[in-house]
Parts: C-alpha cells; sequence; structure tokens
C-alpha cells in the first residue's frame, strides 16, 4: 500500500517537492455529536478501496481514494471523497482518486475537475483559500453520501448512534428507571435465537417476554455483541423514547439529534430503501418498549418490512408477550396479519441454569457471592431481583473496601416482598391494579367452584378466572393493565378464561397485605384464626411466604399474635401418606402439562395425559410418599429466623419463642420447601433415611427455609447457640442435626470470621460426633 500511495502522490503531483507531501491511513471527523474514524489501512472488500489523507507540510491537501489496479473510476468514488474532504477541518482542497494508472483530482469546494493553468504553489494556494467556502447544502449533500449504501461510514455512524442510546439508558444499580446498568449484562440464550433469525435472514423477529424478563437486556446484547460484525450493523431504537410517534419519525429524531443529518422523515424513508437493496452489511433496527401497536407503529413495521424494502433491513422487536399476539393475529383472531406472516418469535423467561451461572460469575467480579443453595432458590431466577439486591450492595459505603466480599442469602423468604414494595412503591398506577388483582385471586379461591386445572396451576402463579376479576375492576382497566404487560388473559386446560400477574412478587405483597387486614380480626380466636391462614395460603402461590409476611403485617397494624395461634400452628404437622387404591390426583408437569392419578385396588394406576390413558403397575410408584400438611411449618420456618419473644397479657416477658420454633419445626422428617415448577431447581439430591425421613444432602446447600432460619441464628447468636445446641442433640433428631450441620458448614464458609472458626469448633466436637450415632448419609 505505501508503495501504491508514493506512486500516485508521484502522478497527481509531479511539481511539489516529495518532501513536503505525508500522508495517514487513519484519520476523524465530527460528524454530529459523534467522531467517526476511518482507517485507511482495512481495504474494503466490497468497494476494493482505501482512504487516505494527505498534508503538505502540517496543511491538509486532499483525501485520496486508492482504488485497486485495473478497476474502473466510478463517479461515486469522487463522490465518497469529496464527503470526507468536506467533513474535515480544516479541509483539504482537493480529491484524488487514483487505481495507479488513471487519476482524477477533485475541487473539494465545487466538486468539479481541478484544472490550473498553471500547477504551482501559487494555484494550490488559491485552491486552499476556496476549499473555506462551502455552503450548507454541501454538507447536507457530504452527510448523506456518507450514509448512503456506497459507503461504509453509515455503519459506523449507525453503531455510534447505538452506543450513545445504550449510554444513556444506564444507569447507577438504584435508578430503576434506567434499565441497564454500565459493564453489568447477564449472557441470555435469546440473543443467540434472535441472532439466528437475523441472520436466516428473518425480517421481523419478535421478542418476547413478561414485563421486566429482560427484552432490553437481550436487545442491548445483540447491538454490543454484533459491534464489530462484518455483516450486520444494529441500530437500537426506544419506540416509546419519542412520544406518540412512529419508528420511521423516531429514527429520523435519532439521526438529527446524533449525526446532526437535518433530514425529513420522507428523506429517511428514502435512506431506508436505498440501503435495504445494497450489498454488505443489513441495517437492523432492535425496537425497544413496543407496547400496544399504536397505528403509526403497526403501519411502520409493515412498510417496512413489505416488498418495496429489501432484505438487507431487518427488525428485532422487543415486545411483552401480551402484545405479540395484537401485532400478529387481526381482531377475530383466526388470521395472521402481515407481521405475524413475516415474523419469527423468540420466548424470553425467567434465567436458566446456563444464564444463572453466569449471572453468578458476573456478581463474583463484583465482589458478591451467593450461598450455596442458591441455585434452587426461583428468585434469582428474576432479573429485576437479582439488580434490586445488588443495588443495596454496592451503594453500601462498606462495599468500597476491596478487601471484603459480599454474600447474598440462598434464599430471600419475606425479604423477596420487601423488595418488590420498594421496587414498586411510587408505582400507584400499579399497585391499585394488583389491589384488586389480590382481592379477586382471594375471593376466586374463596369461592371455590374451580376446576382442577385452574387450582393446580394457582398453586404454581397467580391466577383469577376473568368473570371474578371483572368484579373487582371494569374491563377498561383490566385491559390497561394488559396493555402494560403486567397481566396476561389466557385459556387453560379447562377452557376457563383466565387472567395471569405477571409480577408476582408484587401480588404476593398485596395478598400479604390483604390477608394481615382480615388476621387481624380474626385473631379473637386464635384456633380459628390459625385454621384460615393455612388454609388461605396453602391454595397459592408463594403462599408460606405470604402467610409469614401477613403474620408481620398484622403486628405492624396494631395486631397480635397469640401463643395460642402458634401451638395451633405448630400442632398442624405435616403427614406423609402412601398411595392408596380409590385415590384420584392430578398434577401438574411442566413439559406434559396436567396429569390425573387413579389408584386402582388391582395394583394398578390409571395414568391420564391430554386424552390418553395408560395403565401402569404400582410398583412404579410405590417407592414414594405424598406429603400433607405443609403450609403451617412451611411459614412457621420462615417465621423462625426472625427473633421475637413471647410476652404474658402483663406484660412480662416469658422467652424467646423462635428458639423453640427452630427445634420443633428442624425435626420435619421431609423437606421442607414448596415444589418448583422448573425442574432444575426442583430436582435436589436427598437421603432416604428408613426410620428417619427423607433428608437434604449437604451438598445441596441451604435449600429449605427452616435451615436458613437456623444459620442465621447460630451465625449471629454463638453464645445461647451453643447452649440451644446441646438441647437439640438431646432431641435425638437425624433430620435436626443434619440441619443444624449445613447451617455450620455455611458459616464455615465466612473463611477467618470468629463466627466461622466458633462454626467449625462446634461441629467437630459436638454435632459430627451426635450424627455418627445415626446411620450414615454417605
Amino acid at each position: 500500500m505505501e508503495s501504491r500511495i508514493n506512486a500516485a502522490l508521484l502522478k497527481a503531483f509531479p511539481w511539489l517537492p516529495q518532501s513536503c507531501l505525508k500522508h495517514q491511513t487513519k484519520f476523524a471527523f465530527k460528524f454530529g455529536h459523534k467522531t467517526l474514524t476511518i482507517d485507511g489501512a482495512n481495504v474494503s472488500r466490497s468497494q476494493a478501496r482505501a482512504d487516505i489523507l494527505i498534508f503538505k507540510d502540517k496543511t491538509p491537501l486532499a483525501v485520496l481514494e486508492l482504488k485497486r489496479p485495473g478497476l474502473e473510476l466510478l463517479p461515486e468514488d469522487g463522490e465518497q471523497g469529496l464527503s470526507y474532504a468536506r467533513m474535515l477541518h480544516p479541509r483539504p482542497p482537493l480529491v484524488v482518486v487514483s487505481n495507479g494508472t488513471d487519476q482524477v483530482i477533485l475541487e473539494t469546494h465545487s466538486g468539479a475537475e481541478w484544472q490550473p493553468q498553471t500547477h504551482s504553489e501559487r494555484a494550490l494556494g488559491k485552491l486552499m483559500a476556496a476549499a473555506g467556502a462551502i455552503a450548507a447544502s454541501d454538507l447536507d449533500h457530504a452527510v448523506e453520501v456518507l450514509l448512503g449504501p456506497g459507503s461504509a461510514v453509515w455503519v459506523d455512524a449507525i453503531r455510534a448512534v447505538t452506543e450513545t442510546v445504550l449510554s444513556d439508558m444506564a444507569g447507577d444499580w438504584d435508578e430503576f428507571d434506567r434499565p441497564f446498568v454500565e459493564g453489568f449484562l447477564i449472557p441470555r440464550q435469546a440473543t443467540a435465537a434472535v441472532l439466528h433469525e437475523v441472520r436466516r435472514p428473518k425480517r421481523i423477529t419478535i421478542l418476547e417476554g413478561a414485563a421486566l424478563a429482560g427484552k432490553s437486556s437481550v436487545l442491548r446484547e445483540v447491538a454490543i455483541s454484533q459491534k464489530d460484525a462484518d455483516d450486520i450493523a444494529v441500530l437500537f431504537v426506544e419506540a416509546d423514547s419519542h412520544g406518540d410517534t412512529g419508528i420511521v419519525e423516531t429514527i429520523t429524531s435519532i439521526l438529527a439529534d446524533e449525526l446532526g443529518w437535518n433530514v425529513s422523515t420522507d428523506d429517511t424513508r428514502a435512506w431506508l430503501v436505498r440501503m435495504s437493496h445494497k450489498a454488505g452489511h443489513a441495517l437492523v433496527l432492535a425496537i425497544d418498549g413496543i407496547g400496544t401497536p399504536r397505528n403509526a407503529v403497526r403501519k411502520d413495521i409493515e412498510e417496512l418490512s413489505g416488498n418495496r424494502f429489501g432484505s438487507q433491513l431487518r427488525m428485532i422487536l422487543g415486545v411483552d408477550d401480551t402484545v405479540t399476539h395484537r401485532l400478529t393475529m387481526n381482531e377475530t383472531g383466526r388470521k395472521a396479519t402481515n407481521i405475524g406472516r413475516r415474523a419469527s418469535q423468540v420466548k424470553l423467561g425467567l434465567l436458566d441454569h446456563r444464564e444463572f451461572g453466569l449471572a453468578v460469575d458476573l456478581l463474583l467480579d463484583l465482589r458478591i457471592g451467593l450461598m450455596n443453595g442458591a441455585k434452587s432458590a426461583a428468585e434469582y431466577r428474576v432479573p429485576w431481583v437479582l439488580r434490586s439486591l445488588v443495588s443495596e450492595i454496592v451503594e453500601d459505603p462498606k462495599h468500597a473496601d476491596e478487601t471484603l466480599m459480599a454474600g447474598l442469602p440462598p434464599l430471600m423468604g419475606p425479604d423477596l416482598l420487601h423488595k418488590a414494595r420498594a421496587r414498586f412503591g411510587e408505582h400507584h398506577g400499579i399497585r391499585q391494579g394488583y389491589q384488586a388483582l389480590a382481592e379477586a385471586i382471594l375471593k376466586d379461591e374463596e369461592e371455590g367452584g374451580r376446576q382442577v386445572a385452574t387450582a393446580l396451576q394457582s398453586l404454581e402463579a397467580f391466577i383469577v378466572r376473568r368473570r371474578t376479576l371483572l368484579k373487582f375492576m371494569s374491563s377498561g382497566e383490566l385491559e390497561q393493565l394488559i396493555e402494560k404487560g403486567f397481566a396476561k388473559h389466557s385459556i387453560n386446560d379447562d377452557n376457563e378464561s383466565i387472567v395471569v400477574a405477571r409480577i408476582p412478587e408484587l401480588l404476593a405483597s398485596e395478598i400479604a397485605l390483604q390477608l394481615a387486614d382480615e388476621l387481624k380480626e380474626r385473631m379473637h380466636d386464635p384456633d380459628e384464626a390459625t385454621t384460615w391462614l393455612i388454609g388461605r395460603c396453602g391454595r397459592i402461590a408463594l403462599g408460606d411466604v405470604i402467610g409469614v409476611q401477613a403474620l408481620f403485617d398484622c403486628a405492624a397494624l396494631g395486631g397480635s399474635i397469640s401463643l395460642n395461634f402458634i401451638e395451633h400452628m405448630l400442632n398442624t404437622k405435616p403427614r406423609v401418606d402412601k398411595l392408596k387404591p380409590g385415590m384420584k390426583l392430578a398434577m401438574s408437569h411442566p413439559d406434559a402439562g396436567r396429569i390425573n392419578l387413579t389408584i386402582q385396588g388391582n395394583g394398578k394406576i390409571t395414568v391420564e395425559i391430554r386424552g390418553k390413558r395408560e395403565v401402569v403397575d404400582f410398583e412404579e410408584f410405590d417407592e414414594g410418599d405424598l406429603y400433607a400438611d405443609m403450609e403451617s411449618w412451611l411459614i412457621l420456618a420462615h417465621l423462625a429466623g426472625y427473633p421475637f419473644i413471647l410476652q404474658s397479657s402483663d406484660g412480662s416477658i416469658i422467652g424467646r419463642a423462635d428458639q423453640a420454633l427452630l427445634m420443633e419445626v428442624g425435626t420435619a422428617p421431609m423437606a421442607l420447601r414448596r415444589p418448583v415448577q422448573d425442574i432444575d431447581m426442583n430436582s435436589v439430591q436427598m437421603h432416604d433415611m428408613k426410620g428417619h425421613g427423607s433428608i437434604v444432602c449437604h451438598a445441596a446447600g441451604i435449600i429449605e427455609p427452616i435451615t436458613f432460619s437456623l444459620y442465621k441464628f447460630l451465625s449471629s447468636e454463638q453464645e445461647e447457640a451453643e447452649e440451644w445446641i446441646d438441647d437439640a442433640i438431646e432431641r435425638k433428631s437425624l433430620p435436626l442435626l443434619v440441619r443444624i450441620d449445613i447451617a455450620l458448614l455455611a458459616i464455615m464458609n465466612r473463611e477467618s470470621t470468629a463466627a466461622a472458626h466458633w462454626a467449625e469448633a462446634v461441629r467437630r466436637t459436638k454435632v459430627l460426633t451426635a450424627i455418627k450415632e445415626f446411620p450414615q448419609l454417605h
């Protein structure tokens, strides 16, 4: 390249001393608010030319468009060089286009071929003076050329714009009105799926998911991961950031704001048409924040994916799954729209096992670790929950000490609801809608008459029959909630019209508040209040967390919790049943859906899945147990993690109640946790110990609320805890001892702390000795 440049300069300026000419293959110019760099050493494969800036002494003299030998000199080659020259300051007065044999020298100020009467320094001086007088229209034309399909500059310009848009959307950890945190991005599987569809190529790819599922972050990952791609350039577009406008008008505003390109919407549309039919990089519009499709948005998406535009223009639409159907189907729901026929869909859910592992690695980079067992906690698969937890840590002054590392608990319990209240406390419209949803869900469950599918779904998610919900809110209010992505309409397996809440943590908080208010009135009869609370919580999602939060809220409302109430809850113990002839059961499986079981008296079980029946031998199920009446002890398991005392009616202190709960609930002969729909999180290593029950393996970590409560007690109150451990050993309960051992191991992982040393000593001298008196787990 060096030799070719020198040869071109000798031919273009034979009358100038070569010692006064210099060149650089990399130069930059201002493009609106952006500074774009041109690297002439990277010869364009598609255009077969290099861009070089020539200096006479220290003054810019010319832009050299150097083409490969044998290639014809075309008018657009000169246009590109002129556009570079007109954007540079100071402006070089000449543009030289050369292929080594032929060459053209153009005047920057006029665009005409330079034909001086004499080749002299004086003629060159006049030319340099004229180069400064360039009209604004020439600059507009220069920008248009540089953003045109014949130029490679538009790719860098679009990427620079995207970088600014993403930067503007990033904030500190506690700025929840900004969707991103600079330097933190959890890689998602959906990103690869979206890019696969884009490169098929698919004109429209719809990325759908619940509100706050992380759709914006996936679009951000698409843009960042493709910043150096040699086939696509991504323009990130916030559809809801420019008022009630269409997509093309929004892009026009972006180009004007960031690149200083003073064009109309029609100019932008014409530019997109030209770009979409040219070889080279494809332009991918990553459009975020598409709510209920406005006519302008829907019209632009249909137009941009239509026949007028070529396949080099593609779109990724970030859409709440409540909106997808409205985009892709007509009003009757029986026919696909133009968008529906042209689009493929990628679903985004909670963090899966791999994504959670990547999130853990990112948190470790921030000196934040998760305790063993956290991988089985569903709440840590929700991106906004993770951000909320991390924000509290990084904002703490102690986190500035780089010798310290913070830890997140293995599960959250009631703290999950506290985070939801903090996150949505100022969103009064959403809370009002969720208050109505909470009332309707409780009323729906109370009235009964629900089909099996609805009852089963209620254990996994917050759903309500639509006809019940409309007693508590108008159809317009419901539609508004759905349009914002906070609720979703569906038809379940029993053909019932239901509404699903999309932010379960917030709804659980609202249900707890409503239960607390009624619980306060019922506390005059503790036995009846206990039966009522257990029944309500046992038939709804997150019932154990809601139950304990309702107790806290009841106390905050001025209510009291009597000893009789606690005793009645303790007496409602979990029980183990075996499958017996005549039983009919229904269960939900994440892959198979609803499963009906009928236990026959002839050693057979009838299994019905999706209308198909099969009879299997009873022995295939004989090893399994049925657990019942677990809700009461699950609520107490959470409650035991908070120190509280018993007080007599005359005000005297009777003693600590939480320690007694830990001792009793810790003896539960089964895994005391709610099942999780996700198989990966629900599957836990267990030891089936005859005569002692089913015991969680140490390798699983802390996955039970009662073990977490034991951990909190043992790690903070060593003096009282050692005497309490002596009493626990006297109970001769293997499940209790194993739970204590798992908690002590977690404390020991805190390395050189005083609590860790204490835990190691107590475990070695007391707990392990006591466990050895039982059959060994391994």
